[in-house]
């Protein structure tokens, strides 16, 4: 078995400096060992979608961040005593589809939960660069096309009013106009009215394609989660990215 650090490594192998396209000879110089591999565990966590690294008995060796609110959040997916586990009845499909990743390298997408809870996870099988080792890979989708502070810095940039703002929050959240309305309490006809006008901002020609401007939006960590500690503490350790044994 592996640990985190080497997992990480194995994934993004270090390579002594980057080459363009079709380039013969490098273009930049190499960086410092050590900054790349704190670079390494930034991009990471910074990835807005959760990312578990887990083996053939669903053992985690790397959760980031995202997967890590995840997992404590114990929706769809918890760990107990450091094992992936499924909540509910889908236990079972989880159990199978890390078992195929790793032993027989097959791939596999579940559904978990239902209503607000639902998460799709992709399962893939992972061999790092110098290991005999297969483990599973766990993308987990997001449950919204876009996050609050990616919705908000997508009505910055296209300068959307305050009303405006929360009739495309609702929007995201697949609540229909008369929801919105009801929520905001204003008249239907105006929800509708603010509804074109961000259309017309967004350069979209339905609700549809609104969504789809949100789900385009780059995934944006808040500078937030930063405030209990430093970059280099936030990932770079191997506890820090594995969930504790539930008590």
């Amino acid at each position: 078995m592996f640990d985190s650090v080497s997992t990480v490594r194995h994934l993004y192998p270090s390579q002594p400096a980057w080459a363009a396209p079709d380039a013969g000879s490098a273009v930049t110089a190499p960086a410092p060992q050590g900054l790349v591999d704190s670079l390494r565990w930034m991009l990471v966590d910074e990835i807005e979608c959760g990312l578990i690294v887990c083996g053939g008995r669903r053992q985690v060796h790397f959760a980031n961040r995202a997967a890590l609110r995840e997992l404590a959040a114990e929706r769809v997916l918890r760990s107990t005593d450091e094992r992936l586990q499924a909540v509910g009845e889908h236990a079972a499909e989880l159990d199978t589809a890390v078992r195929q990743a790793v032993f027989k390298g097959r791939r596999e997408l579940l559904r978990l939960g239902h209503g607000e809870d639902r998460l799709l996870v992709s399962v893939m099988p992972l061999q790092p660069a110098d290991s005999d080792e297969t483990c599973a890979l766990l993308v987990l989708g997001r449950r919204r096309p876009c996050s609050d502070l990616g919705l908000e810095m997508l009505a910055n940039a296209y300068k959307l009013t305050l009303a405006e703002r929360r009739v495309l929050a609702g929007l995201v959240q697949d609540r229909a106009p008369r929801e919105i309305a009801d929520a905001l309490g204003v008249a239907l006809s105006t929800v509708r009215t603010q509804i074109s006008s961000i259309r017309d901002k967004l350069d979209a020609r339905s609700i549809d394609g609104l969504l789809i401007r949100a789900a385009e939006m780059p995934p944006i960590a808040s500078a937030l989660r930063m405030a209990g500690g430093s970059a280099a503490g936030a990932g770079c350790r191997h506890r820090d990215n594995v969930l504790p044994a539930a008590a």
